[in-house]
């Protein structure tokens, strides 16, 4: 079973759903709970009524960038809160991370109470694998004693491969995910230019010459993909 991870438009400039978009993917396509990734705490206050009142439960994610030592590479992991008190520690958490001199925590320095009740995902794209590859890092992280899983994607992305065939040499267990930013391929050209706007470069005059759309070259970020690869499993 693949978990479909959706972000909302509190992230912004990484996603065109709204919490009610996919509230109505969710009513639509019988979804026993959705999952939601975002970068921030923005939107939990609202995510959190809307999904109460439509009785859907909800899992509330955040993505939060780590390293093991100051002389690595960042890099992000998720933390997702498993109740009330780990929505608590997910909050301090984030807050721990924007209040640190380089709005990074230090996964060395986590404590167990701060990690009660939280579990870490470690995403496909933009993890210490991901550095270590395209980034020529050397970091690792020591998750051993906290609840993780590393994630796993398809996305027709020319990185995939790269990503997949490291997780098996590094004989990592994997959890089947989807990242969604958007409903349907056919709202991919929106999804670039609401990137290019959220990324243009501010003065007198904006200007979207430079829109530093890295990477930019899959429409599979989306919920018709999830169906098509659901399906085939």
């Amino acid at each position: 079973m693949i978990i479909p991870l959706f972000k909302t438009s509190y992230s912004i400039g990484k996603s065109l759903l709204r919490i009610e978009d996919i509230i109505d993917i969710a009513q639509s396509n019988k979804l026993k709970k959705v999952t939601l990734v975002e970068d921030n705490f923005y939107g939990f206050r609202s995510a959190n009524s809307a999904f109460l009142h439509a009785s859907i439960p909800m899992v509330y994610g955040v993505r939060i960038p780590v390293f093991q030592s100051e002389s690595e590479r960042s890099s992000k992991l998720i933390f997702f809160a498993k109740n009330n008190r780990g929505l608590n520690n997910l909050r301090n958490l984030y807050s721990k991370s924007k209040l640190s001199a380089l709005e990074v925590l230090n996964i060395s320095d986590l404590e167990d109470s701060e990690m009660e009740d939280l579990q870490i995902g470690v995403p496909f794209y933009d993890s210490y694998i991901f550095n270590n590859i395209f980034h020529f890092g050397l970091c690792e992280l020591n998750l051993e004693k906290f609840d993780h899983f590393y994630m796993d994607e398809d996305n027709n992305h020319p990185f995939d491969f790269q990503i997949k065939e490291r997780l098996k040499k590094l004989n990592i267990k994997t959890q089947k995910t989807k990242t969604i930013y958007y409903r349907n391929r056919e709202d991919f050209e929106a999804f670039q230019m609401y990137k290019a706007v959220c990324a243009r470069k501010q003065g007198r005059i904006p200007t979207y010459s430079k829109p530093n759309l890295n990477d930019f070259c899959s429409d599979d970020f989306c919920f018709e993909s999830y169906l098509e690869n659901n399906a085939s499993i």
